[in-house]
């Protein structure tokens, strides 16, 4: 039967979402319940209170009554031997108090009783209403035989001993109804003694409940988190592994990346030469052929029309601009004083060159000449200067150039800034062949580049170039 009720309990939980949440639901819920019956305990307990003090007030009232006939029966013999009115007053006062004490003690009664017990209570208070009224009679009829001046009769009355047996009625009932008034008061005080010690015990009970409920959770929460520790640890594991790969392909990119833009540089400048002693050999070939045809023709036909000769200079001439194409394609391609002069040199030579030819003021802040760089990486960041420099003198209008270069051991930082017509980025279209060219050299290398421009407000360009991927 304890089995079957466990495991029902067990299915309870896992419909609730597993052993922690249907304990720690079970948790709240006593707590809950023990909190409304604490609460409910609490109200009793201050609702019995309430009524044994009603009972102990009445009690004391119940005495108050007695010392008020006592004054008032005092203040009626006073007057019958001195006969002074003095003590008419305290007398008609103890009465009215006494009125005023059953008055009271008839209400504490309704509020502290009820059904039989409220009904023999309320019957008590009328029959020592009644007494106390056939005293207070007695009392003055000796009193007005007294005013009258019947002074004798007012004694014998008293002798009588009528006012003794009426005394004493009123006292007997009035200390029954103490007395049921005392038993009342102690059974109500053991009601609140029972009533306390039950809220204890239940208090007690539902905290060792609880108490038991979070020790399971714990144990529960302990568990989990020991196989979440360990599941956390291996999950750990595999990320090093990956973060390990991941690091090793995104190096291997970067340096396929730089192999390939090595190779480009290197395809360029192999075109370059060949195009400089290629096609450097044919025009000065043909210079020379178009210079002897001229000389022969002089020689041999000086009477032929000179417009042949003047040809011949101008095809001359053309000959001149192509050798001058050939040598601006051959720099472009591959500058020559990167071989001859070195990365700072050519850097500062195009630089320069490029800010004399444009008549801008040019701010230029280089590393020292001896700072060494991986020969890919200065290709790069001169392709990305001169591509710049290109760009302000094709577009910029610009009459001020800063170019900051700093190289650290593990970036070399790229800034160059114009203050041209600037242009509005989000209007740019895809056909922006130079700047995605920069873009891309610097990111397939794993650097940074960003392009920052607004209209008429410059242009600065930015790129960092990590210096550790050419040792990969």
């Amino acid at each position: 039967m304890i089995d079957r009720c466990w495991r029902g309990f067990e299915r309870l939980i896992t419909l609730l979402g597993g052993h922690t949440i249907a304990m720690l639901a079970v948790a709240l819920l006593i707590t809950m319940i023990s909190v409304l019956y604490s609460d409910n305990w609490i109200l009793s307990i201050g609702r019995q209170d309430v009524v044994i003090g009603q009972v102990r007030s009445n009690i004391v009232l119940l005495h108050d009554l007695k010392t008020n006939l006592y004054k008032a029966e005092s203040a009626q013999r006073g007057y019958l031997y001195t006969g002074r009115s003095g003590y008419i007053e305290p007398f008609n006062d103890a009465l009215n108090e006494a009125r005023e004490n059953i008055r009271q003690i008839e209400n504490l009664v309704i509020r502290t009783s009820v059904g039989e017990e409220e009904i023999r209570g309320r019957e008590w208070v009328k029959i020592i209403y009644a007494s106390l009224e056939s005293k207070a009679a007695e009392m003055k009829v000796t009193i007005n035989l007294v005013k009258s001046g019947n002074e004798q009769e007012a004694r014998q009355v008293v002798n009588l001993d009528e006012g003794l047996v009426e005394m004493k009625k009123f006292m007997d009932h009035t200390n029954s109804l103490i007395k049921k008034q005392n038993d009342s008061l102690n059974a109500k005080i053991k009601a609140r003694l029972d009533t306390i010690l039950i809220a204890r015990i239940s208090i007690f009970a539902g905290a060792l409940i609880l108490i038991w409920l979070v020790v399971l959770v714990i144990k529960q929460l302990l568990a989990e988190i020991a196989i979440k520790s360990d599941l956390q640890l291996r999950v750990q594991r595999e990320n090093a592994v990956y973060e390990e790969k991941l690091q090793q392909q995104t190096k291997l990119l970067r340096s396929l990346a730089l192999d390939y833009q090595a190779d480009v540089e290197r395809e360029r400048q192999k075109l370059s030469r060949e195009l400089h002693d290629e096609l450097g050999s044919i025009f000065t070939a043909t210079k020379m052929d178009i210079a002897w045809v001229m000389k022969k023709m002089k020689a041999v036909a000086p009477d032929v029309s000179t417009e042949v000769v003047d040809k011949l200079r101008k095809t001359s001439s053309y000959v001149d601009q192509g050798i001058q194409y050939q040598r601006h394609i051959v720099q472009e391609l591959h500058p020559s004083m990167l071989s001859t002069f070195g990365f700072w040199p050519a850097l500062q030579s195009l630089i320069n060159d490029a800010a004399e030819r444009n008549q801008w003021q040019l701010r230029l802040n280089l590393p020292d000449e001896n700072t060494k760089l991986n020969e890919t990486i200065s290709l790069v960041a001169y392709r990305i200067v001169q591509e710049t420099l290109n760009n302000a003198n094709k577009y910029a209008k610009a009459t001020t150039i800063a170019v900051d270069i700093m190289v650290d051991s593990h970036y070399l930082k790229l800034e160059i800034e114009d203050n041209g017509v600037g242009v509005d980025l989000n209007a740019l279209d895809g056909n922006t062949h130079g700047l995605s060219g920069m873009r891309h050299r610097v990111l397939a290398i794993g650097g940074h580049f960003e392009m920052m421009s607004e209209p008429e407000k410059g242009v600065l360009i930015r790129a960092l170039i990590p210096l550790d991927v050419a040792a990969v």
